[in-house]
């Protein structure tokens, strides 16, 4: 059994708890309650300000700088997309112009010599749309169209290799030698069909 002092000692350790319990749920009653208070208190003030001459001033400068962020963003979009035209305008033409001198030039050769220089076309221009495009082979140039665009005709990839296979093979023999009709009519077919694609790429950026 317990005696009395124990009885007494329980008896007010309960009381205490029960004290600090109810003190605790106090506090944090009315800490919700001041919580509450402020929140209404600021909304309150927050909507007075943005129904004043200030808040109208401050929304005005919010939706202002905002919609010349997205201006700026709009515009920067833009730039990127007509410098990029323009570098696929300049790639077509600069094409169309080595295509059109190779494939007049094959169609006058006579000799493997002839048909050599007519394909040097090939690797420079001799009349550049751009400066930078004075040593710029026409396989990079289909390339950075590749780049720009993001496609290309499977036809000009196979075109281009069969180039390059008739240029070695003619690098192999005299120069002096005439040129073998297959060759020729191989290399004019090549080109009046790249120089038909070209036009109708032109055409489509019009």
């Amino acid at each position: 059994m317990l005696d009395d002092t124990k009885k007494k000692l329980i008896e007010d350790e309960e009381r205490y708890r029960h004290e600090i319990s109810k003190k605790i749920n106090d506090e944090v009653k009315l800490v919700e309650k001041d919580a509450e208070d402020t929140s209404h208190k600021i909304w309150a003030k927050v909507y007075e300000i943005l129904n004043s001459n200030v808040g109208l001033l401050i929304l005005s400068s919010v939706f202002i700088s905002g919609g010349a962020a997205f201006y700026q963003d709009l515009q920067h979009k833009y730039e990127i997309r007509a410098t990029s035209q323009k570098e696929i305008i300049s790639c077509e033409f600069e094409i169309a112009n080595r295509l059109y001198v190779i494939k007049n030039l094959i169609s006058h050769a006579k000799t493997v010599g002839d048909a050599l220089e007519a394909l040097t076309g090939a690797k420079k221009s001799l009349g550049p749309v751009k400066p930078e495009f004075q040593n710029v082979g026409l396989a990079v140039l289909y390339f950075n169209l590749y780049q720009l665009t993001g496609s290309i005709n499977p036809n000009v990839e196979q075109d281009i290799s069969e180039i390059e296979r008739i240029y070695f093979s003619l690098k192999e023999q005299d120069p002096r030698k005439p040129i073998s009709e297959s060759d020729k009519q191989s290399l004019t077919k090549i080109f009046n069909e790249l120089y038909e694609l070209n036009l109708k790429d032109i055409h489509r950026l019009k």
